[in-house]
């Protein structure tokens, strides 16, 4: 691996994201090792289209088969790769309140990226866009984290915390996209702070008709 290009942070990340294992298990490091190359070379590039196969099994130090028994694709190793990168998926929700869940998963969505890292969301923000193929990838691997956030707003809904016409797609799109833009996409930098999740929880909820707002319906 290219030490120049690791981040500091990148010990901390969550075990990287592969096809279900058939017959033998896979190799965990070799999983992580494949995945850092990709991020190394998108970062180095500059671009996706630069990068190919045949240069991460190089940089790895694995085989190219040892990569497509993982992933069947470019598009989906690189997807994998962008979503290694990530916080991990929320676990321990504590249901206590809607709005002590929301704070729970909108701090969980929080990460800090170091300089390679930040290349690659950049790339990936431009790739995602313009090409369905890795955006196709991109969406199955955070539909997990989308249903975490669904099924949050779908059990406060049974409890009555929420207006009961509530549309939960278009409420987890209001709740995960901003947090995105200022915690991963390094947006509105100026909004980055200690109590920005409780803050902009607090305002979604009174846009919801939840139990903050004191117009709510009864």
């Amino acid at each position: 691996m290219r030490p120049e290009l690791r981040d500091a942070t990148a010990h901390h990340r969550a075990p990287a994201p592969t096809t279900p294992a058939k017959g033998r298990p896979r190799s965990q490091a070799v999983s992580e090792s494949i995945l850092e190359a990709v991020l190394d070379l998108i970062a180095e590039h500059g671009n996706v289209t630069d990068v190919s196969v045949e240069g991460v099994a190089e940089l790895s130090g694995v085989s190219k088969a040892t990569i497509y028994r993982r992933w069947s694709s470019k598009e989906e190793l690189v997807a994998a790769a962008f979503e290694s990168i990530k916080a991990p998926a929320p676990e321990g929700i504590p249901h206590t309140s809607l709005r002590d869940d929301l704070i729970f998963l909108g701090n969980n969505m929080r990460r800090t990226y170091g300089p390679r890292d930040m290349k690659v969301v950049r790339c990936m923000m431009t790739v995602f866009h313009e090409d369905p193929e890795y955006k196709r990838h991109h969406d199955r691997l955070v539909e997990l984290r989308r249903k975490y956030v669904r099924d949050t707003f779908e059990y406060w809904a049974e409890r009555g915390e929420v207006a009961p016409d509530l549309d939960l797609d278009l409420a987890v799109a209001m709740f995960t996209s901003p947090l995105l833009t200022i915690f991963v996409y390094g947006q509105y930098s100026h909004l980055q702070a200690d109590d920005t999740v409780e803050r902009f929880v607090d305002n979604l909820l009174r846009g919801l008709g939840g139990p903050l707002c004191e117009t709510r319906n009864p």
